[in-house]
């Protein structure tokens, strides 16, 4: 069988794969959208390649989802939310298939309704400045549940957060045997509402023992949790948010074949969006791929009422105490490190009394008097020496190369366009 590709909404297509491609289905319900479709296919001459419908997507992808019917891709790229089109879509995909996913719907995604995002995604979004890594993550949870419900796992190639929406390319493997692992890529997050530190818990470990396997729940154990479950570092409540897909969301040898094949297409065959691909791509290449979330620096030294120093001080204190860390694609203040966040307060306090902070600034109860406040004895933890000499290592090859790392100025009438209205809807049931 050729390669077979569907397409939900629209088509765009590399005339260069042509000669690979057997089939491609393109499908939209709205009756313009299927004219538009039609006058593309026949204006770009594809019309022996390319096939259009307007069919229920998935009822359309249900069809096929019988062995010999399956896609090798499929692209789901609707308004809003895509989280009703996963489950039919895992099925219709064949093994290694691909699947590509966007979603809009970011203030759900991102914890402004959780009730809404559990309805759609089965978790619970959060309100915290790491929320467009953890919408991707939330949306990674989904797909995998979805796959595991037929025998198939999910594994991602490149997972994107950018401009109003996410978008994840992720590979349906199928095996029964593999699948169970998912469970081991799970997690819920802890975080706290008033310095917003974070701690992750994964919800099942996995026991190898002279060659028997054996999955357990894990044991609770919180780094962030106190006494009457309160913030170990201010004294606040805790929330619990996810779950999340916890393990890496990018495949790092796909991402640099990426890179390697903008770099050799040649000045006057690049898309005009070039700079901008070649950019977020060394920056996803860059981010520690086996840590998942990240702080805002700047929020970290709000906190403590502190002046915000470079980024490049932050890193270089953190990698002088021994740890890794990294910028992320999701936001150009992002601080993504393995370190704990026991050192990243203990850097805040030695930039607070470097700026002579006093307590007087603070309320009584503010998350940052309670940190600039805690003791040895009280935390009952091992400090760090705090070195914020620049490493070498601190400063992100993309930012010395001068790549467009993030769009700055997104311009006039950016952003999605209002939703299409038609007179033909999907079924409903009362």
């Amino acid at each position: 069988m050729g390669l077979r590709y569907y397409n939900k909404r629209f088509i765009a297509i590399d005339l260069d794969f042509v000669p690979f491609v057997s089939e491609v289905i393109a499908n939209d319900l709205s009756h313009k959208a299927f004219n538009l479709i039609r006058k593309n296919i026949e204006a770009n001459g594809v019309s022996d390649i390319v096939k259009y419908s307007s069919a229920d997507a998935v009822v359309f992808m249900m069809e096929h989802r019988y062995y010999d019917k399956r896609f090798t891709a499929i692209d789901l790229d609707p308004y809003g939310s895509a989280s009703s089109f996963l489950d039919s879509a895992v099925q219709a995909l064949c093994d290694n298939g691909l699947l590509m996913v966007t979603c809009t719907d970011m203030a759900v995604l991102c914890g402004n309704t959780p009730e809404a995002c559990y309805a759609k995604y089965n978790s619970i979004g959060l309100r915290h400045k790491c929320c467009h890594e953890f919408a991707i993550r939330v949306l990674l949870k989904t797909i995998d549940s979805c796959a595991n419900l037929h025998g198939k796992y999910i594994e991602p190639l490149l997972s994107v957060s950018v401009d109003f929406y996410v978008r994840i390319f992720a590979r349906i493997r199928i095996g029964a045997k593999v699948a169970k692992d998912s469970a081991t890529k799970v997690a819920y997050v802890l975080a706290c509402t008033g310095c917003h530190s974070l701690d992750i818990q994964p919800i099942v470990r996995k026991m190898i023992n002279n060659g028997s396997i054996k999955y357990n729940p894990s044991v609770f154990h919180s780094n962030l949790l106190a006494d009457q479950n309160k913030c170990l570092h201010c004294s606040h409540p805790v929330h619990i948010a996810g779950p999340i897909y916890s393990a890496p969301m990018h495949d790092t040898d796909f991402v640099q074949n990426l890179i390697k094949r903008l770099e050799q297409t040649p000045v006057d065959q690049r898309f005009q969006t070039h700079n901008r691909l070649f950019g977020i791509l060394n920056v996803i290449s860059e981010e520690l791929i086996d840590v998942p979330l990240y702080y805002e620096h700047d929020q970290l030294m709000h906190i403590v009422k502190t002046a915000v120093p470079r980024l490049l001080d932050i890193r270089s204190a953190i990698i002088n105490a021994g740890y890794r860390c990294s910028i992320s694609h999701c936001n150009p203040r992002a601080l993504k490190t393995d370190a704990p966040t026991t050192l990243l307060w203990d850097v805040a306090r030695a930039l607070a009394k470097k700026n002579n902070v006093t307590l007087d600034r603070f309320d009584e109860n503010s998350p940052g008097r309670k940190i600039l406040e805690s003791s040895i004895k009280l935390r009952k933890i091992v400090t760090h020496t705090i070195d914020f000499k620049v490493h070498p290592n601190a400063l992100a090859k993309s930012k010395i190369d001068g790549l467009l790392r993030f769009q700055d100025n997104k311009g006039k009438n950016w952003g999605p366009k209002q939703k299409a209205k038609s007179k033909q809807n999907n079924v409903q049931s009362d």
